[in-house]
């Protein structure tokens, strides 16, 4: 699709024309999760109807379809990122897929953990809990442009196994050169974990090219259903990981004195999994490459600066986002004077959807932003100029009304 038609897109989502206190839907949470366009939602129906079956296990004719379905997915996955199959492994989101590294990982009572203030709950809390263990955890500090201190990965604190660190922040915005980061972690013997699920919806995504070992992504922030994620693992370590969980499906062979383990992906895969979901998730990226993901990308960068540039009409509102070298389409902010609740609030009387709180980063928000919270709204390539015109308005109107300063 080389010119992107969003009314044809837009009619392709039909919660995007569902009303809300009177008001036409303007949903602007899509870094909590994406609407779902009716391709995935008809095929999810499609699956339970003519496909529902148990997989591997048998060798009757549904279950080898839904074998297949469940191998297709993988691969539609493992190509949409540049990823070998064996490499991608199914889990329910990336909070599971960083718990299964921060398990699997063969650390030692004094190896180190690098991860940094930007993070989102899912990529700090795993690392803080190894503390329990003997393991020590690295933050690394941010400037008052959101930009992480790139000189810390050259100069690693010695045992760094692991550099565990976000992609895309989900509150600032922030873009990290995680390529660089990967490059200089690996010269001075460091694996490298990258949280792309504010990422790989929104941009072209080369696994290879950045070299990263373990990438963690979710499905439904990428038109999936809920309850599917992906767990890159470069196949080269993946001998050196231990199961995560035992059961059915990840073991060779069985007795009661001994068991051999299968190779990943299905290490990591015990007992019956999500199968529809990781059908859906293949039918949500047949619906991104069929518009493209550099189109994506170029629309959604424009809607970016049209926000921001329609941001400085904005009295009495503060913003803490879009200050670094490069930033997506987050804009967190709280009108002056007014909670971040009641401003989500006000803004949902409107029909606008937009989150409030910690956003699950309470230490970057708390500690380093010194807030007690902030409303965010957050672009999809379904959104428009238009509905950003309308939440500016709002946003002003609130601001005129309740803000103070």
């Amino acid at each position: 699709m080389d010119n992107m038609d969003i009314e044809k897109i837009r009619k392709d989502f039909p919660i995007l024309s569902k009303k809300i206190n009177g008001n036409t839907l303007i949903y602007l949470d899509n870094a909590a999760t994406s609407q779902k366009p009716s391709a995935v939602i008809d095929g999810i129906k499609y699956f339970y109807e003519n496909i529902n079956a148990n997989p591997i296990r048998s060798i009757h004719g549904l279950a080898e379809e839904a074998t297949k379905a469940y191998n297709d997915a993988r691969q539609k996955v493992a190509a949409f990122i540049n990823a070998d199959p064996e490499e991608v492994v199914f889990v329910r989101n990336a909070t599971e897929a960083i718990n299964l590294v921060s398990f699997a990982f063969p650390f030692k009572e004094g190896d180190r953990v690098s991860t940094t203030y930007l993070e989102h709950h899912s990529n700090l809390l795993p690392w803080l809990r190894l503390k329990e263990k003997g393991i020590n955890v690295d933050i690394v500090s941010i400037s008052d442009d959101y930009e992480l201190d790139m000189d810390y990965y050259k100069q690693l604190p010695k045992n760094t196994r692991l550099v565990a660190v976000t992609h895309a922040s989900n509150v600032t915005g922030t873009i990290n050169d995680v390529k660089e980061i990967t490059r200089v972690s690996h010269e001075q013997g460091s694996l490298v974990l990258i949280d792309a699920a504010q990422s790989i919806p929104h941009m072209p995504f080369d696994v290879k090219d950045i070299g990263a070992d373990f990438i963690a992504f979710s499905g439904h922030k990428m038109l999936a259903p809920f309850g599917i994620g992906v767990l890159y693992i470069k196949k080269e370590i993946a001998e050196n990981l231990k199961p995560f969980l035992t059961g059915g499906e990840m073991i060779k062979d069985v007795s009661l004195s001994k068991v051999i383990y299968e190779n990943i992906p299905n290490l990591f895969e015990a007992g019956t999994q999500n199968i529809e979901g990781a059908y859906g998730m293949g039918l949500a990226i047949d619906y991104l490459n069929d518009i493209g993901m550099e189109n994506i990308e170029k629309y959604e960068n424009e809607l970016t600066s049209y926000l921001y540039e329609k941001s400085k009409e904005l009295k009495n509102v503060d913003i803490y986002s879009g200050k670094s070298k490069r930033f997506n389409g987050i804009f967190s902010f709280n009108v002056v004077g007014l909670h971040s609740h009641d401003t989500a609030y006000l803004l949902d009387k409107k029909g606008i959807a937009v989150r409030s709180g910690f956003h699950c980063a309470q230490p970057l928000i708390e500690d380093r932003l010194k807030l007690d919270g902030a409303a965010r709204a957050s672009l999809y390539f379904y959104n428009t100029k238009e509905e950003i015109d309308t939440f500016i308005n709002e946003l002003n109107d609130i601001a005129g009304k309740y803000g103070r300063r």
